[in-house]
């Protein structure tokens, strides 16, 4: 992938620092991002990026996890809690359906 994924929802979104723009939002069930948003915005952000045709999802969790684990090593474990949040956000989609 030439561009960082967070370029890409920078792109996406329209702002360059866009505020979710780390994805800890949709994906880290523990982070502070996390909290700030409710599983319906959580959705609606996800929705506008995989819509947007300019990432598909799997590149978007392997560039997530190179950044987490490689880039900014010093934050390994936020790459540990990817399943449990997808498994909420996924949990939380059913709920909304």
């Amino acid at each position: 992938m030439s561009k960082h994924y967070q370029e890409i929802v920078d792109e996406i979104f329209g702002f360059s620092n866009y505020k979710h723009r780390t994805l800890r939002t949709l994906i880290d069930p523990y982070s502070t991002e996390w909290s700030q948003t409710t599983i319906s915005e959580k959705l609606t952000i996800l929705k506008k990026i995989l819509d947007s045709g300019e990432i598909s999802f799997e590149a978007l969790l392997m560039s997530y996890k190179f950044y987490y684990s490689s880039e900014l090593a010093n934050k390994k474990r936020v790459v540990d809690s990817i399943e449990d949040g997808l498994a909420r956000l996924l949990i939380g989609a059913i709920k909304s359906y």
